[in-house]
């Protein structure tokens, strides 16, 4: 197993403005607050709003995020899409820009075939010489990526995962497939972070570190740590926050608690609606039960 990437990456949220137009002075606000808290960012992703952008907006947030971390923190991009040509123009463009690495869901929409895959990740692959990571992402693509599936990508030159499938027995089924190969896995969620740590992966893509890095942070400097009890009592303390998430949608709240710590983050784009005032006031009142200090 080979960690390219370690430490608290958020999946770092796209601003936009009242009338639902890319935002690139409050996304910068965004990239502010968290580049000197976290360890890498993956932009374009789900929290990113990706799939609610179309290329040229994606090619102008990805050139101004780049040039806001300015070196600083490694940047993932997410560059996949249901068309072949779009994401291999993205991932070019995200390599240009000095991406780190780029990531990709498998085409999506279309019930595809395993040669259809195969074809869309190796013309990926060949397009850049950055890494390319996989995202297995089953309940926004339509299907699973399987361990099966993982080696021939792995054959074809995918050199990591990002695994959102929330399943602790899906993560181990990739290790116990790959863990001996070079090749990096990256847990896509703050829920698994201590059991993914024991499984080797030492990197995760943390939705609430888009808004609460610092928790995130303390958690995975305890599984470092080896500190098993203190990284048990973390891990649950970061299994409530993320229940904050679900006040209303992910994005809105991420939005609203950046917010609430001072930071114009912009809004996110429709359909997705910023908090009501009643949503707001029941967010500010359980944050409050975790004894933050924002």
């Amino acid at each position: 197993m080979k960690n390219r990437f370690k430490g608290v990456i958020p999946p770092m949220l796209t601003a936009f403005d009242e009338n639902g137009n890319l935002d690139i002075k409050r996304t910068k606000n965004i990239v502010k607050f968290l580049e000197n808290k976290v360890d890498a960012l993956f932009i374009c992703g789900t929290y990113g709003s990706g799939p609610l952008m179309n290329q040229e907006e994606k090619e102008k947030l990805i050139e101004a995020v780049s040039q806001e971390v300015n070196g600083k923190i490694p940047i993932i991009v997410m560059v996949g899409s249901a068309s072949t040509k779009e994401t291999v123009e993205i991932a070019k463009y995200a390599e240009k820009m000095g991406a780190a690495a780029v990531a990709s869901v498998c085409p999506y929409y279309y019930a595809h075939s395993e040669e259809n895959i195969l074809g869309f990740f190796s013309e990926l692959v060949n397009a850049v010489n950055i890494p390319v990571y996989v995202y297995n992402n089953p309940k926004t693509v339509g299907y699973p990526v399987t361990p099966k599936l993982l080696r021939k990508l792995y054959e074809i030159g995918v050199r990591g995962l990002k695994d959102s499938s929330f399943s602790s027995i899906t993560f181990y089924e990739f290790v116990r497939e790959l863990g001996k190969e070079d090749f990096d896995f990256i847990i896509g969620t703050e829920a698994l972070v201590l059991p993914a740590y024991a499984l080797g992966s030492r990197a995760v893509i943390s939705g609430v570190a888009n808004a609460l890095p610092e928790p995130v942070s303390s958690l995975l400097k305890a599984c470092e740590e080896g500190d098993l009890s203190k990284a048990a009592e973390l891990q649950t303390f970061v299994l409530g926050l993320r229940d904050l998430l679900h006040i209303s949608s992910a994005i809105s709240v991420a939005h609203a608690i950046l917010q609430i710590r001072g930071i114009d983050a912009g809004y996110p784009r429709k359909p997705f609606k910023s908090l009501t005032s009643e949503e707001m006031n029941e967010l500010k009142s359980r944050i409050a039960t975790f004894g933050l200090t924002l």
